[in-house]
């Protein structure tokens, strides 16, 4: 899935729209202590009342929230010809569209969570089957068709594993009695507003459902929970953005050692980004073993043949066929996303100024980030004083 798709289905999104409707929902209170499935309950969405309706869309549109490989993954399903793996269960569960498969199917989801169970704090699961209808072209404002004209369906299924949190007893003011009283112990709240694990089935890319992935949803930023991926969904773990982004910047210590020169890597940037500049609109932005060769290179990187930068591939992730995603190693060249961390300062900045730094001496032998500047600097309002003239 891209980002657009994504960000096209959270806008429809809302009460009464006309591209994405919710149908079926299914609600299971998990106990911790015991996992005894303390209630369920299915019932159709339109029949709740539109706040309640509105507290489900926004627990709903979060699992569609966030950066790929960081909150969001586009998961395989791991090879199983088991009728009960998850992939069949669901794609099933679809396929006869009635409450009977749909309770059965998610009651088997609800087992696997429960033989897995990973969490803190009771739980409710909460799925929901909806349809989607995506438009299947673009559409000019001056054009005639509305949005609707050219489109696909899509079915789908989601889940939203939520905690449950127990408030202090408290005092409180009861309106209908008009009376003031001690809040019950017994009172639980379901935490909508921050999802502990979720998941979408299946995922669509270029307008057709993709039953062999599923878009995996993590509630920490660049933590996955494994035994969810793996024994509840059945699929194969995969890197986050910050493991890959630390993995390409291991292999490229691993080519020039231990320091580099900020100009270098600017360079190594600049060429990353030319080169995702080259790949065809739809193809996936990413630089193979050869491209990372090519562009180390042009950087000014010496690398003595292939085989070598294959080996620290080997040692580094574990394979030569593994592609770096463009979007995951490259900085954002339009903010200043390039970190320099010290005990005595951090700095942000461009990742097209890492050529105006340099750490250097002075002459008392003390190491200084000197930075070359266009323009005077302020702290507080004050611009300051420019000391006498460095010599390197």
């Amino acid at each position: 899935m891209i980002k657009k798709d994504l960000s096209d289905m959270r806008k429809h999104m809302k009460l009464e729209s006309t591209m994405l409707q919710f149908h079926q929902l299914y609600s299971v209170y998990l106990k911790k202590d015991n996992l005894e499935v303390v209630h369920k309950d299915l019932i159709n969405f339109e029949a709740l009342e539109s706040e309640t309706q509105e507290l489900y869309i926004k627990n709903f549109k979060k699992l569609l929230s966030g950066a790929l490989d960081s909150k969001l993954f586009e998961l395989d399903f791991i090879a199983d010809n088991n009728s009960d793996n998850t992939q069949g269960v669901l794609h099933k569960a679809l396929e006869e569209k009635n409450n009977e498969s749909y309770i059965m199917a998610f009651d088997e989801v609800v087992n696997k969570i429960a033989a897995n169970y990973k969490y803190e704090s009771d739980i409710v699961i909460t799925f929901i089957t909806g349809e989607y209808w995506k438009g299947a072209k673009k559409r000019s404002e001056a054009a005639d068709e509305a949005e609707d004209d050219n489109v696909f369906s899509f079915r789908f299924l989601m889940a939203s594993i939520n905690k449950i949190d127990h408030p202090k007893k408290a005092l409180q003011f009861d309106y209908v009695n008009r009376e003031f009283k001690a809040s019950s112990s017994l009172d639980a709240i379901i935490n909508l507003n921050s999802p502990l694990d979720g998941f979408m089935f299946p995922c669509f890319n270029n307008n057709y459902s993709d039953i062999n992935h599923i878009l995996y949803y993590s509630g920490r930023n660049n933590e996955v929970n494994s035994a969810f991926i793996e024994e509840v969904m059945g699929c194969t773990l995969k890197i986050t953005a910050e493991e890959e982004k630390n993995c390409f910047n291991a292999i490229i210590k691993g080519v020039v050692g231990e320091s580099i020169k900020p100009e270098v890597m600017q360079a190594i940037y600049e060429r990353i980004a030319e080169k995702s500049e080259d790949i065809e609109e739809g193809e996936p932005q990413v630089v193979t073993v050869k491209d990372v060769k090519s562009v180390l290179e042009g950087s000014g990187v010496e690398v003595k043949d292939i085989e070598t930068l294959e080996k620290i591939y080997e040692e580094t992730i574990g394979s030569t066929s593994f592609d770096f995603k463009v979007d995951n190693i490259l900085p954002d060249l339009k903010s200043k996303s390039v970190k320099i961390e010290s005990e005595a300062a951090n700095i942000s900045i461009a990742p097209q100024a890492l050529g105006k730094i340099k750490q250097v001496r002075n002459k008392y032998g003390k190491k200084c980030l000197l930075i070359e500047l266009d323009e005077d600097i302020e702290i507080n309002g004050f611009k300051i004083q420019a000391s006498e003239t460095w010599q390197e």
